[in-house]
């Protein structure tokens, strides 16, 4: 018998749950550019149960706002406590959700300056290869989150078989963008980095850019992608920016 189940989400106890768990994964080993996401305005227990709660909110608040034939959010259970230790966040999507380019992002969670400005450049970087490659139907990993204690353990590759699956009986195409612990997951899942993004400050910014920049600690990212089927066969497609 398996030691975990997975499951569409439904309630609002089960998103809580896993913020709870991204909160702990964040800091095993400590990722500062999760901040961007999840962030916690200050050091004592009770700011951090304060970042905690507004994550809850929010995250609740967009899968309440979601189109839930699009939008799927899948949790992970250990069957011997009913625990969440798992989950994640996959959108499928049309065509190209950014045919003009990516949209400035709107952090709407962080206060108004320069701060948020940061986030918000961060994130529209990383995102700029799904803007460029994204043409023909697709699904897009936004989020996923494993409990540090239930790591290597086969939770990610649960997630990953559910998604597969579904990706395939669509004939579609997947994209991710990874760090380099989500990486080796993904690519055990037919997924292949197509791009290392090393994320950058654009010029004329001031020196608080500097700071924010080595407080998050952004790491290299990898646009990753993977073709239909997982495969790709010689005389076809095998580049994301080539022609469907």
């Amino acid at each position: 018998m398996s030691r975990y189940t997975l499951k569409e989400l439904q309630t609002r106890e089960e998103l809580d749950a896993v913020v709870d768990v991204i909160f702990k994964a964040q800091y095993s080993p400590y990722m500062p550019s999760s901040s961007i996401f999840f962030p916690v305005s200050g050091y004592s227990l009770e700011d951090r149960a304060a970042g905690i709660a507004a994550s809850q909110e929010r995250l609740w608040k967009e899968h309440l706002a979601a189109d839930p034939a699009t939008n799927h959010w899948i949790i992970v259970k250990e069957n011997a406590s009913s625990k969440i230790v798992g989950g994640c966040l996959w959108k499928w999507h049309d065509g190209n959700p950014f045919p003009d380019g990516i949209p400035k992002p709107n952090v709407y969670w962080w206060p108004e300056g320069e701060a948020k400005e940061f986030c918000e450049e961060m994130i529209r970087q990383s995102m700029t290869p799904r803007s460029l490659w994204m043409h023909g139907k697709n699904a897009g990993l936004y989020m996923m989150v494993v409990d540090p204690d239930h790591r290597s353990r086969g939770v990610g590759g649960l997630m990953m078989e559910w998604a597969n699956t579904r990706i395939d009986e669509m004939g579609i195409e997947g994209f991710i963008e990874a760090n380099e612990l989500g990486r080796r997951l993904y690519e055990k899942w037919g997924y292949r980095v197509v791009m290392k993004l090393d994320l950058f400050i654009p010029s004329n910014k001031s020196d608080l850019w500097n700071k924010l920049a080595h407080e998050l600690k952004m790491p290299p990212w990898y646009a990753m992608w993977r073709p239909l089927g997982g495969v790709t066969k010689d005389g076809q497609r095998n580049r994301p920016w080539q022609p469907l």
